[in-house]
């Protein structure tokens, strides 16, 4: 049967801290991009030996995301201790037709926390969380091989290369942000499913690897599902 997704008053009210459960991002936004030169911030196993200042950010909400540089370090963390499952989307942006990669990255500078509107997200959660193995399944969208160390195709989807647009509500999503945030165009999706067992990206990484013109990255928390 479908997971049942959450009502709306338990998306915009539940009280996370009380299940324990906490999910989001750290960075480091004051590490230089390129981890050069005598005084290293991450060694060879991207362990953090610097005394770069670090923020978390939780999105433990459906509907909250984050807007931040790709050339920043962060990596995922997760302290998922109820039977909730967590699917996340990280949205890879490219500038806008007018604007070229540096301009963008010269505004681009900050992080931005927010949240969406209950109707900007319903149904694209339903979806998500109904159609995981089916309109999301892992060989229409599959993730590459690895990154950040190998990747689990039962917990991750890539909707690559404007594949996401031929989804509805997919499409409607990312049609949110690109009006939002018009200096941005989004070039592929992201999508992990995460529990007690599968928490996502861990170490520290840059986004920016995925491509040279990758500017931007926005993460949003799609749905919260309890079993």
């Amino acid at each position: 049967m479908p997971s049942e997704p959450m009502r709306k008053d338990d998306l915009l009210n539940t009280n996370f801290s009380a299940n324990v459960d906490d999910n989001g991002i750290v960075f480091s936004s004051e590490c230089p991009p390129a981890n050069d030169g005598a005084n290293k911030c991450f060694n060879a196993s991207r362990e953090k030996i610097c005394q770069h200042r670090t923020q978390t950010v939780s999105l433990n909400l459906v509907g909250q995301y984050m807007l931040f540089p790709a050339r920043w370090w962060h990596h995922g963390y997760f302290n998922i201790r109820t039977d909730s499952t967590y699917y996340t989307a990280q949205l890879f942006c490219t500038p806008s037709i007018d604007m070229g990669a540096n301009q963008t990255r010269q505004k681009n500078k900050e992080m931005t926390v927010n949240q969406l509107d209950f109707e900007d997200v319903n149904d694209v959660s339903n979806d998500v969380m109904n159609n995981w193995d089916t309109t999301y399944s892992h060989l229409r969208f599959p993730p590459c091989k690895a990154f950040d160390g190998p990747i689990d195709p039962a917990t991750n989807r890539h909707l690559q290369n404007d594949s996401f647009r031929s989804v509805p509500q997919m499409n409607a999503l990312v049609k949110v942000f690109e009006e939002t945030y018009t200096r941005l165009r989004v070039q592929s999706v992201w999508l992990i499913k995460k529990s007690k067992t599968n928490g996502g990206f861990q170490t520290w990484h840059r986004d920016f690897h995925l491509g040279p013109d990758i500017t931007a990255t926005i993460v949003v928390n799609l749905g919260v599902c309890e079993k």
